[in-house]
């Protein structure tokens, strides 16, 4: 049995240097910084709410010769001690793909990260744990997938089967384990990528395992939840011609459906954007978020849809000419709001847009400005009520190096 470890070390004068550096960045008045117990070099931010209101952060960090993954509680005014849920001197570390706790609805904790699996740069697993007491304890690692291929598995969403098991989406290359897999980076395999699911739990059980889509873009996140009418996915697509849009499947109960597309972008590209979408639901309301640049032209778009995603009134836009896509959504009391990022003069800036249900925006918020490439990854927000909202991102320290960040910020305005 693996057991969490704290990792807090009690040293107040670095705290208060760090916190006053935090003060230093340029952020929006609304944004109410907060003092995290990441350090230099943290990233790959997540948030996790569990079912008594609290907020659960998650990140890496080197830890010696290796990288641990850590966790920490937001218990709606400050984070207690960092956590660790493993460490490892193998594991796969990136801007994009990055692991991820979920929060099932009896109160365990699922959590997932990335470990090589042989020498290629991408070749590598996901391996997931599961703890029935919030982080104290975690079970024997396991791999849900079992094609035993040197490959990319990764991008992983959850969802909520029930009270005890959860649904697991995750890109899986074992297609590309006989093809010339030559590659720059993670733009282009020699072989399709795959969408994939499987049903886990209880504990790390694995059961169900499922192909959703033969032929996706290679390294865009995927996103999934569970609606009024059963799971939903969304995930970037790639036909024949290159075109990369944004597709759906749903599950109806008995069978998941084919592939569908969720709406005709029509952006044709010969590499993945590295640039996913985001999806909220609450019943049959759902809302999709996704970066997309037809014609060369960049935008993020936002679609709704009332009847669990079925079918989806015409997208939103944001951004038009200068979106850079990133986007997280979460709900903020009768509304929803979109984190995502703009091209400013000098780089980048966080913005935060918020609409009703009836896709009437209600504001639009730049929240801080930061650094337009990798190191900045992927925002992250968690709904903490009464319009109260926790926001994470990752920005370059002062020694160069990527950092986590929070800060609260109230969205009922």
């Amino acid at each position: 049995m693996a057991t969490g470890t704290s990792d807090e070390v009690h040293m107040p004068m670095r705290r208060i240097f760090l916190l006053l550096l935090f003060l230093a960045a340029p952020l929006a008045a609304e944004l109410q910084p907060l003092l995290l117990p990441a350090g230099s070099g943290s990233l790959a931010p997540g948030l996790a709410s569990t079912n008594d209101g609290q907020a659960v952060l998650t990140w890496l960090e080197p830890d010696g010769d290796s990288h641990a993954f850590r966790f920490a509680v937001f218990d709606g005014e400050s984070f207690g001690e960092a956590r660790t849920i493993a460490r490892g001197n193998d594991w796969f570390v990136n801007w994009a793909d990055t692991p991820g706790l979920f929060v099932l609805p009896n109160g365990d904790w699922l959590a997932h990260w990335l470990v090589k699996s042989g020498p290629a740069t991408f070749a590598y697993d996901v391996v997931m744990a599961q703890s029935a007491d919030e982080g104290e304890n975690w079970s024997e690692p396991a791999v849900p997938h079992r094609d035993g291929t040197q490959t990319e598995h990764g991008f992983v969403s959850y969802f909520a089967w029930d009270d005890t098991t959860a649904g697991m989406v995750w890109l899986d290359g074992r297609e590309t384990a006989n093809a010339d897999s030559a590659h720059d980076g993670h733009h282009g395999h020699a072989g399709d990528m795959t969408l994939r699911a499987a049903r886990i739990g209880p504990g790390t059980e694995v059961s169900d395992k499922q192909l959703l889509d033969a032929r996706v873009c290679d390294c865009c996140q995927t996103a999934s939840v569970m609606t009024g009418e059963g799971p939903f996915v969304i995930y970037r697509g790639r036909s024949d011609d290159e075109i990369r849009d944004i597709w759906k499947v749903r599950h109806d109960g008995a069978k998941w459906s084919q592939p569908a597309l969720l709406y005709s972008d029509g952006w044709q590209i010969g590499g993945c954007p590295v640039n996913g979408p985001d999806l909220i639901a609450d019943g049959d309301d759902v809302v999709a978020a996704w970066f997309t640049m037809p014609d060369n032209e960049p935008r993020v778009r936002v679609a709704i849809s009332r009847n669990a995603g079925r079918d989806f009134a015409e997208p939103l836009e944001l951004g038009l000419g200068s979106g850079l896509g990133r986007v997280a959504l979460e709900w903020s009391g009768e509304r929803f709001v979109v984190a995502w990022m703009d091209e400013v003069e000098g780089g980048g800036a966080l913005m935060l847009t918020a609409f009703d249900l009836d896709g009437e925006r209600q504001f639009n918020r730049e929240l801080v400005t930061m650094d337009a490439g990798r190191i900045s990854g992927f925002p992250v927000l968690a709904d903490l009520g009464e319009g109260g909202l926790l926001l994470a991102w990752t920005e370059p320290g002062s020694d160069g190096r990527p950092r986590v960040r929070a800060a609260r910020l109230d969205a009922s305005g």
